[in-house]
């Protein structure tokens, strides 16, 4: 039918990360492979690429298998490529991670991977106007809450000295403002399986325009869930080893790319997620907080709340700062 063609090609337009073998080592240790404990790496990348996919390229972009593809995707793929200097490859995620007391080699938990990717989409800032920090900000949504004052930081400022990242954190330069990817850790539920009470407002949450799908899955296996059909949700499953790739001119993205999208009960999943959302402008980012608080309304324990203000405990948690120490040092 139309609409299963039309999601066949939507899954297949979507960057596919999986475990890969063979990729220079991750310092400082000697793993040359992620096989094992990147499934949470991977499915936050594949999170965060969409996103990106969407800023550069637009929501209804697809990939078109008999031309080439557009620069921008080509530069998406670089950010995320295997290499030690990929803004969001996988050593530098792994990497980062050892910020919040995760060993290179160690599972990240969705909230865990959401900071890290938060700190490598700062620590991006450059001069040249390459890097996505340029153009969208990035909120860590916290307390299941989205802070409109958080938000509107996040997406009217920048680092106010080109090169310094997040080390300048604190000394930051108005903008108009940008795209905002919003990305939102939850816990909903105790035990292995989100409650049933939830379940119906998650799905309302996937069919949001702004919805990026959300990572979780099971206990310390990781998937990137992109969209529900009834009972079932749709995943990509990073848990497929494929040897490293290097980038290069004129190759086949063909492994970057998955064929079907699996599925999984809504009721099987774990309750320990982390969702995702991009809004273009500020209109859409007033329409996802709307469309928030009109789930919430009635309901006295919704999964996501709005409010204007952060509360005072909220806190930057130093993790930026040490990452930018980290890349000085030379990891």
């Amino acid at each position: 039918s139309p609409a299963q063609r039309g999601f066949r090609a939507d899954v297949q337009s979507r960057l596919w990360f999986t475990y890969r073998v063979g990729f220079r080592p991750i310092a400082p240790s000697r793993l040359t492979s992620d096989t094992g404990w990147g499934c949470m790496l991977r499915s936050g990348q594949m999170m965060v690429a969409q996103a990106l996919l969407h800023h550069y390229l637009r929501r209804d972009w697809r990939l078109m298998r008999d031309r080439p593809p557009p620069r921008k995707y080509v530069d998406v793929l670089r950010w995320f490529a295997d290499e030690p200097g990929a803004i969001f490859g996988i050593h530098r995620v792994a990497q980062a991670g050892m910020m919040c007391d995760r060993q290179v080699g160690q599972w990240f938990g969705p909230d865990t991977v959401c900071r890290v990717l938060r700190s490598l989409w700062l620590s991006a800032y450059t001069d040249d106007s390459a890097g996505p920090c340029q153009t969208a900000g990035y909120l860590l949504a916290e307390d299941r809450c989205v802070y409109r004052d958080r938000a509107e930081e996040a997406a009217s400022t920048r680092p106010a000295y080109p090169g310094q990242g997040s080390r300048m954190a604190a000394a930051r330069q108005p903008c108009s403002w940008r795209s905002l990817v919003v990305m939102v850790p939850v816990r909903l539920g105790v035990g292995s399986r989100i409650y049933a009470d939830y379940i119906p407002k998650l799905v309302q949450y996937l069919r949001f325009p702004q919805s990026l799908g959300f990572v979780g899955g099971r206990p310390r296996h990781s998937y990137y869930f992109i969209a529900v059909r009834g009972h079932y949700a749709y995943y990509l499953d990073p848990h497929v080893s494929q040897p490293y790739q290097p980038l290069a001119r004129n190759m086949s993205v063909s492994s970057f790319h998955a064929a079907q999208a699996d599925k999984m009960p809504l009721a099987s999943i774990d309750p320990s997620l982390a969702l995702g959302f991009y809004c273009d402008d500020k209109s859409d980012f007033d329409d996802l907080c709307r469309r928030i608080a009109n789930v919430a309304v009635g309901d006295s324990s919704p999964i996501l709340t709005v409010a204007d203000k952060a509360p005072d405990y909220l806190m930057d948690d130093g993790v930026d700062n040490e990452i930018e120490a980290m890349e000085e040092d030379g990891c």
